[in-house]
């Protein structure tokens, strides 16, 4: 499990130490540097997933596009090069390097070193990567003799990044090969594929409901008519025209997807990826509360958190208080440890050097925060004063 994420001079931050849990929750105001943290991330992830050997970052690819290297060094600082580093395991340290040789035109951009520290060794060895190859951006004997490296190495090459940008309702949904295509895609656009592909495949456990049997189908169905009662999901390949087939319904009767609405097809990936995930596994969601009833937002909350507690570690961003408080129920009803589980990240844009950029209630097995700091779903606090006069 990745426990820290830093960020040196990397788009908006100078320098972010940022701790991580199995449910971490990035909350706060617009472009104040929420996606920047699940950028970097799945940058990661995009250069092992496209290039066994490379020594070069992707910041474009296939499930993200960054642009070119001056769009994503911090301009402030004045450098040509930025760092990323994780920690795993709350003990070992991988860090790397980026070193720009045109800001401008860089779309991949050369990895001038990686930085290793294990948990025994009391300093950190640097391998410079211009002499020395990559493999799944770790040094061929870190990740082939160090089991740890090849652990985190895995763990970001199986990322799942769900972005705000969902596919929505389609008449058809494109398919893969099972082996290649190893999640529900960057818009969830194959999760109706993997939903058929990996039908048999048992659900997360400690996530996947008791009373209904453990195949992934049946457990996406379940959960999904605790959002909508009633709902149901079918899926159909065609093989000979490479698609899917997505039928939606309720109390027996099935439609299309353009004639349910965008709730239950903005609903479907997280759900597939969550209860199709493998335990350790890190799944990165944008937005979870899109096109969701209050209601449904506040069960999208319970439903992540009991996700984290059943052993994936989810990484998510939202705007919704909701969410947040169905998060803070889940708490409440023991479904996961407040002090060791779940970290709450308030982020506010760069500029008044007075405010850190990041601050980080602290949450209590009641649900309740040690504080609320000012812009921090305070809206409605805010607006209902208004109304009465306050």
């Amino acid at each position: 499990m990745l426990t820290e994420l830093t960020l040196e001079s990397f788009k908006c931050f100078s320098k972010l130490r940022l701790p991580l849990a199995p449910l971490t929750i990035l909350s706060g105001l617009n472009a104040s540097g929420k996606s920047t943290v699940l950028q970097a991330l799945s940058i990661l992830h995009q250069t092992i997933a496209t290039n066994e050997h490379s020594t070069r970052l992707l910041l474009n690819g296939p499930t993200i596009n960054l642009g070119t290297a001056s769009e994503v060094i911090d301009n402030v600082s004045g450098r040509d090069s930025f760092r990323i580093e994780l920690e795993w395991l709350g003990a070992h340290r991988y860090g790397w390097t980026m070193q720009s040789d045109d800001r401008h035109s860089d779309l991949a951009i050369p990895i001038e070193s990686v930085m290793v520290q294990e948990a025994d060794q009391n300093e950190a060895e640097v391998f410079r990567v211009r002499q020395r190859g990559l493999l799944k951006l770790l040094p061929e004997g870190v990740r082939s003799n160090r089991p740890i490296g090849q652990q985190l190495s895995e763990s970001l090459e199986r990322l799942t990044y769900i972005s705000a940008d969902r596919i929505g309702p389609r008449d058809t949904y494109p398919t893969a090969i099972p082996g290649e295509q190893i999640n529900v895609g960057v818009r969830g656009e194959y999760a109706p594929w993997f939903l058929s592909a990996y039908a048999d495949r048992p659900a997360l456990p400690g996530l996947a409901l008791k009373e209904e049997p453990p195949r992934l189908p049946q457990q996406v169905n379940a959960w999904m008519r605790r959002f909508f009662p009633g709902a149901q999901v079918r899926v159909n390949l065609l093989r000979e025209a490479n698609a899917t087939i997505l039928q939606m319904g309720t109390q027996g009767d099935v439609h299309r997807p353009q004639n349910v609405g965008f709730g239950l097809t903005h609903v479907l990936p997280i759900l597939v990826a969550c209860l199709g995930a493998r335990e350790g596994d890190l799944l990165l969601i944008e937005n979870p509360e899109s096109h969701l009833h209050p209601a449904g937002q506040s069960m999208m909350g319970r439903f992540l958190a009991r996700a984290a507690a059943a052993g994936a570690q989810v990484i998510l961003e939202t705007h919704s208080d909701h969410v947040l408080n169905g998060v803070r129920l889940a708490i409440k009803e023991d479904a996961l440890s407040p002090t060791e589980q779940v970290v709450i990240h308030f982020f506010v844009p760069r500029g008044d050097e007075r405010r850190a950029q990041v601050t980080s209630p602290l949450i209590d097995s009641q649900g309740n925060l040690d504080h609320w700091p000012e812009g921090f779903f305070d809206q409605f606090d805010k607006d209902n004063s208004s109304l009465i006069g306050w």
